[in-house]
């Protein structure tokens, strides 16, 4: 903690040298979604920053990620953008900011999760496909899938990921 000013407190973070910086996720506690996709857990052999529910005078609230050492090849933007849509990421090299990009939904999402009905010709038969058209609003991402037409939310269905 900084404490330049008795009246003014803060929690510094250091700077990272590469990897990823993602910001402005909403609502708080999503942070955790993405971390799980990105497959970063206590056996990640870098070091990760998560701060959740930070204040933000855009948002209210929001989550902060901050990786060390993840490329941009290894962010399925696709996937995260089913899971954190409206946050930015911004690539950092050599302490620098080389990228920056916001994060969108996807308008359909094929192959990278399984669908959740048992019946689905997609669970099967292994030659098909999964393909879902997605349904936006507010906050909450559902998807349809083409085969069944089930609609589930992907924030109660986070396992279902590839």
């Amino acid at each position: 903690m900084s404490n330049k000013n008795s009246n003014n407190k803060e929690l510094i973070v250091a700077k990272i040298d590469n990897g990823v910086v993602i910001d402005h996720i909403t609502p708080p506690g999503r942070a955790f979604y993405a971390l799980k996709v990105l497959k970063i857990d206590e056996k990640y052999p870098h070091s990760a920053f998560v701060a959740l529910n930070v204040p933000s005078k855009k948002l209210g609230r929001k989550d902060v990620l901050k990786i060390r050492n993840i490329d941009e090849k290894d962010l399925n933007i696709e996937v995260l953008g089913l899971i954190i849509s409206g946050s930015n990421v911004a690539y950092i090299k050599d302490y620098h900011i080389v990228k920056k990009e916001k994060i969108i939904t996807p308008k359909k999402a094929t192959g990278i999760l399984n669908c959740p009905s048992s019946t689905c010709i997609t669970n099967q038969r292994e030659d098909v496909e999964t393909q879902f058209v997605v349904i936006t609003s507010k906050d909450v991402i559902k998807l349809r899938c083409e085969y069944c037409d089930i609609i589930f939310n992907i924030h109660e269905r986070i396992s279902l990921l590839r």
